[in-house]
C-alpha cells in the first residue's frame, strides 16, 4: 500500500507539478492561448523523453520499459494540456494558479514560523529540567530537532519569495528591474527548478525506505516518527519549486511587459 501511495505522489510530481514549472516561459516565448499551449507541450515532450531515454538506457536508473513509461507519461501530459487550453492557455493557467501556490507557500512559512518560539521554550524547559532538578526526557531533545527541521526546510519557500534568503551579489542590487526580472527566470530555471527535481528523485527512495518501515527514533523513549522528519526533505523542494513558479511567472510578466 505505501509502495502504490509512493508511486501515485512520484506520478503526480513528475506528470503534473513538473510540466506545470515551464508555464510561464512558454507564456513568455509566445502569445496567444493555442500558440503558448504548443509551445509549451513541445518543450515538455522534448524535455521528458530525453529524460527518460537517459534513465532507460542508464542501467541503475532504468526501472520500467521504455515505451510503457512515454506512453503513460504523455497521457498523463497531453490530458494536462487539453485542461490548460480549456483554462484558456500558460497565460490564464498561470493567472489561476499563481496566487493560490503563492498564498500556499507564504501561509505555510507563517505557520511553521511559530514553531520558533515553541522552540526556544522547549530548550529552556530541557535547561532547567536537566541543571536544576537533574532530569533529562529524550523526546524533548529530539523535539528540538524535529522544530528546526520543520522551520528551516517548510519555510525555504516563503524566505525565497519574500527575499529574505541571504544573497550574494554584485551586479543584481544595482541592476534595473528588466535586468533583475532576467536573472531571476534564468535562475529559476537553470538552478532553482534543477534542484528541486533533483532533491525529489534522490529523496524518494530514501523517504520510501523510511515509509516503510514507519522508522522511528533509535531511543526507546525518543519521537517514534524519523519517517516523518525526512517526508520534510520533498516537501521542501515541492514549496520551493511553487515559490520559483510564482517568481518565474512575476519576472515573465515584467520581461514582457517591457518587451
Amino acid at each position: 500500500m505505501l509502495t502504490l501511495a509512493g508511486d501515485i505522489l512520484n506520478w503526480a510530481a513528475a506528470g503534473i507539478v513538473f510540466p506545470l514549472m515551464f508555464l510561464p516561459a512558454a507564456a513568455l516565448v509566445a502569445h496567444g492561448r493555442v500558440r503558448s499551449t504548443a509551445v509549451w507541450f513541445v518543450v515538455v515532450t522534448a524535455i521528458v523523453t530525453a529524460g527518460i531515454i537517459f534513465a532507460a538506457l542508464a542501467p541503475a536508473l532504468r526501472a520500467t520499459p521504455l515505451m510503457q513509461t512515454l506512453f503513460l507519461y504523455f497521457t498523463i501530459v497531453a490530458a494536462l494540456g487539453g485542461a490548460i487550453l480549456v483554462a484558456g492557455g500558460p497565460a490564464r493557467t498561470i493567472a489561476l494558479l499563481s496566487p493560490l501556490l503563492d498564498g500556499f507557500v507564504r501561509r505555510t512559512g507563517r505557520l511553521v514560523m511559530w514553531l520558533i518560539f515553541v522552540m526556544a521554550g522547549v530548550q529552556f524547559g530541557i535547561v532547567v529540567l536537566r541543571y536544576v532538578f537533574g532530569v533529562n526526557f529524550i523526546f524533548m531533545q529530539e523535539s528540538i530537532t524535529y522544530m528546526h527541521g520543520a522551520v528551516f526546510l517548510l519555510a525555504g519557500g516563503y524566505a525565497l519569495l519574500t527575499d529574505d534568503h541571504v544573497r550574494v551579489d554584485i551586479f543584481y542590487r544595482d541592476a534595473p528591474p528588466k535586468r533583475k526580472a532576467l536573472a531571476d527566470f534564468l535562475g529559476t530555471y537553470f538552478l532553482l527548478f534543477p534542484v528541486c527535481l533533483l532533491l525529489l528523485w534522490t529523496a524518494s527512495p530514501y523517504v520510501g525506505a523510511s515509509w516503510s518501515v514507519l522508522e522511528g527514533s533509535a531511543e526507546t523513549s525518543g519521537i517514534q516518527g524519523v519517517y516523518l522528519l525526512k517526508t520534510l526533505v520533498p516537501a521542501f523542494a515541492i514549496l520551493l519549486a511553487m515559490a520559483g513558479f510564482t517568481n518565474a511567472a512575476r519576472a515573465g510578466k515584467i520581461l514582457k511587459a517591457g518587451a
